[in-house]
């Protein structure tokens, strides 16, 4: 079995902390950048929270407000009949998903009742 070459650690310490201190630097002058007044310290950075696409979702419904005002009103009335049948087949759906996981469950519990009291007490007669 061979051993590996030895390493020269000192160096690598010293590249490594040479990037730490570049990467501090540069966060330093990122916060310099970033104050607003002179009280304001060099190891605070300002972290804008992102806001969960609200703006997207706003900007995407002034472009849906913009196409619906632009076109026809017979145009109008076809996509507000075409949402409303949209928005009803998805309720339906729900519902009938909600009604299939009813089901399943009253099933589960009749299929255990059963095992329980007719199936479990046979095995242990014999």
């Amino acid at each position: 079995m061979t051993s590996p070459q030895p390493q020269d650690w000192q160096s690598r310490l010293r590249d490594l902390k040479s990037k730490l201190d570049a990467a501090q630097r540069g966060v330093a002058s990122f916060a310099e950048n970033r104050a607003t007044s002179e009280s304001d310290s060099l190891n605070q950075v300002d972290v804008d929270f992102p806001n969960l696409g609200i703006d997207a979702l706003r900007s995407s419904y002034q472009q849906f407000l913009v196409w619906f005002h632009s076109i026809p009103a017979s145009g109008k009335l076809l996509a507000i009949a075409g949402g409303g049948l949209l928005s009803l087949t998805l309720i339906k759906t729900v519902f009938q998903l909600i009604t299939s996981l009813i089901t399943l469950s009253i099933f589960g519990i009749i299929l255990y009742l059963v095992y329980r009291f007719w199936i479990l007490p046979n095995n242990s007669e014999s």
